[in-house]
């Protein structure tokens, strides 16, 4: 007996439930994933700009909407902190997407068999 026209199995239901949750999650892994990145290139950028300048240039660090004066030193140690927390992050995000992904792609082959089944039966 095929599936009539909106006569979805509850099991069925709850899979796509599910693949639908996955693809939010991976849209938000992806978001995530993206401003952390425009956020490393960023503190690279300032690391590279702050090597370039001499050891006595007068630098200023943003604190909320104040800028505030400080060392090169003490500014380019906190901006390599910054820049090994973003990486680490990144890569914490790209291990949550793979997995996401591979639930996903795993999700979608079940739900294929399972329509198809249900089709043919």
């Amino acid at each position: 007996m095929a599936i009539k026209e909106g006569e979805i199995p509850p099991s069925i239901q709850q899979q796509i439930v599910r693949l639908q949750q996955l693809q939010q999650t991976l849209n938000m892994i992806l978001v995530e994933k993206q401003r952390l990145e425009v956020e490393l290139i960023e503190v690279k950028n300032a690391i590279d700009e702050l090597e370039k300048s001499t050891d006595d240039v007068i630098v200023y660090k943003a604190v909320g909407p104040v800028l505030v004066q400080s060392s090169k030193q003490k500014l380019l140690q906190e901006l390599n902190e910054k820049k090994e927390l973003t990486e680490t992050r990144l890569k914490i995000l790209e291990k949550q997407e793979q997995r996401t992904r591979s639930q996903l792609d795993s999700l979608q082959k079940e739900l294929q068999a399972a329509l198809s089944e249900k089709k043919l039966t």
